[in-house]
């Protein structure tokens, strides 16, 4: 996953992600979908991309015990 750190289309899909993800804030109501589930999915957002950043020492995939 160290290509999820650098990789100029990582980039592309972390912030093409972010915009959608924002599209579906702005249009919960419309998709009927319950906005406690909108907001702890967007919430978690970070700490999924924590995990997956070979960088990140806390936790995730650079985390060593």
């Amino acid at each position: 996953m160290r290509w999820f750190a650098d990789s100029p289309l990582a980039s592309f899909i972390r912030v093409f992600g972010a915009g959608v993800l924002g599209w579906v804030l702005i249009n919960a109501d419309t998709l009927k979908i319950h906005p406690a589930l909108v907001i702890g999915l967007v919430s978690a957002l970070p700490i999924i991309i924590n995990w997956l950043n070979p960088e990140y020492k806390n936790y995730g995939k650079g985390h060593q015990e």
